[in-house]
């Protein structure tokens, strides 16, 4: 992958927001180690707080008004499909055969924080109106069938997934409980 491409699926790990939302940062929207700005799809403000180093990482030089600069129009910023495009054909590269797309990297940060702060938290941090939404996101790492592929396809509605989820949890607690 880019460097680049490689360092707005960081900031997306670190922070939570969506790939829409990193690669539309302007540099005015960082200061030290905190990003801010309002959420493309929800129009709801957020303020995050990112490592030292991954500020200082985008951080760097450059003549664009972007975090993120278009590769060839400097005016515009860099495109979500050409992110998805490059992690697409980093996961064939390395022979991953799972779904690999930059919005995993929003599911893998509300796993993470779902582990170390609860739900309550990860639902803040992710804007979610609804608990089930953000159940979704928690329990990612459980909604994969024995291929590697995601099941959520299969269920009608959030409310059917939210149960699925909840059975995957009983299971998994009376696995450890054994």
């Amino acid at each position: 992958m880019t460097y680049e491409n490689v360092l707005a699926l960081r900031t997306c790990l670190e922070t939570g927001l969506r790939v829409d939302d990193v690669l539309s940062l302007k540099k005015c929207q960082l200061s030290g180690r905190t990003i801010t700005g309002i959420a493309e799809k929800t129009q709801k403000k957020y303020k995050k707080t990112i490592s030292q180093d991954l500020a200082n990482m985008l951080c760097r030089a450059g003549n664009s008004t972007w975090i993120f600069p278009h590769r060839t129009d400097p005016s515009r910023h860099r495109t979500r499909q050409a992110v998805w495009d490059n992690m697409k054909k980093a996961a064939v590269a390395c022979g991953l055969t799972m779904n690999a797309a930059p919005h995993s990297t929003r599911k893998t940060y509300a796993v993470e924080l779902f582990h170390d702060s609860g739900l309550e938290a990860t639902q803040r941090a992710l804007q979610h109106d609804r608990t089930s939404t953000t159940m979704l996101y928690c329990f990612s790492d459980l909604l994969t069938n024995t291929n590697g592929r995601s099941i959520s396809s299969t269920a009608a509605d959030l409310d059917e997934l939210a149960e699925l989820i909840a059975d995957k949890v009983v299971e998994k607690i009376k696995r450890r409980g054994s």
